[in-house]
């Protein structure tokens, strides 16, 4: 009996044993455990922290990116006018209300001699299409014929010079005409303020591409993002595969905008179509020639050199009415 005794408590201090060495394996264990779940949250932490960096960081590139854009665009301008000895006085960005108050200025305007200009192109109007003769000088007329715009622009000029300017309105001019009186004739003008045009507004840039509809007293304006990597400056096979990349990319951010604009203007989200009656292009011109490549046949399309800032409504009006005017 006492053997069998000693048998079963042998046995009690061996299975005790074998606990007591089974528990503190699991605490070491969990000891390590915890200790990995510290550094994973650390890890998740950085790998957070790098997430919120690396956007950062994207949204700065895309945006330098645009600001490099448009200079590039104001120095071609301006080489190209440099190149042909073009010197205006001062040029200016004209908004909606800058350019409703320019236009009931020199509305304002009489002459008693009857020696006011008022002079418009349409989009096909060229100089050799008037005989301005000895009534303005030649050089403005020089400078005038330099001003480019694919929509019309306007000059109005009188013959003592105390006006000599031209306006690059924000539509279309539909018709050429000369009219000379005792006041400057700002009709065309005028129509355009009150013309209530609905527009569909593309302001252009890789990865960020703003497209809107801006109506009488509606604006609906989105931001397709995509991710297209900022430009390479390094040269060899380095370079050639970052552009191939890069180009892959722009072509998805087309087609990414290509289907907003579908979206907005061809019904397919059950939406009613819109009565587009015109699409103005902003921003990066050539880029936004390939988002419109499939409707410049189907709704007239104003393309103008202007690259402005703010959320995606303010943009759409921004562009939509920019117009510029020239001091000669």
């Amino acid at each position: 009996m006492v053997q069998l005794f000693d048998l079963f408590g042998k046995k009690d201090k061996e299975h005790k044993s074998q606990i007591d060495e089974l528990q503190r394996q699991i605490d070491q264990l969990s000891a390590e455990n915890q200790k990995l779940k510290i550094k994973l949250d650390k890890k998740d932490e950085k790998t957070r922290d790098a997430l919120t960096r690396k956007q950062e960081v994207e949204e700065i590139l895309n945006h330098t990116q645009k600001q490099i854009t448009t200079l590039e665009n104001e120095l071609s301008a301006l080489k190209e006018e440099a190149s042909k000895n073009i010197t205006f006085s001062g040029t200016y960005l004209l908004n909606k209300k800058s350019f409703e108050e320019i236009v009931l200025e020199l509305g304002s305007v009489r002459s008693q001699s009857k020696n006011l200009h008022s002079i418009y192109f349409n989009m096909n109007a060229r100089r050799s299409d008037f005989d301005f003769g000895d009534f303005i000088d030649e050089n403005c007329i020089y400078m005038f014929d330099q001003i480019k715009s694919n929509h019309g622009k306007v000059l109005f000029y009188d013959e003592n010079h105390c006006i000599s300017l031209a306006i690059v309105p924000p539509f279309r001019i539909k018709r050429s005409d000369w009219i000379t009186g005792d006041l400057l004739d700002t009709d065309p003008l005028k129509a355009m303020l009150t013309c209530e045009p609905v527009i569909c507004v593309v302001h252009a840039h890789a990865g960020s591409t703003v497209v809107g509809i801006v109506g009488k007293d509606d604006v609906r304006a989105e931001i397709v993002r995509t991710g297209v990597q900022a430009k390479h400056t390094k040269g060899g096979w380095s370079q050639r595969r970052f552009e191939r990349g890069r180009d892959q990319d722009i072509e998805y951010h087309i087609k990414k905008v290509q289907e907003k604009l579908q979206s907005m203007l061809g019904g397919v989200d059950g939406v009613d179509r819109p009565n587009i009656d015109m699409i103005i292009a902003g921003g990066d011109l050539r880029l936004a020639r390939a988002m419109l490549a499939d409707m410049s046949d189907k709704v007239p399309v104003i393309e103008k050199r202007v690259d402005v800032e703010g959320n995606p409504g303010d943009i759409a009006v921004k562009v939509a009415w920019a117009g510029r005017l020239y001091r000669l």
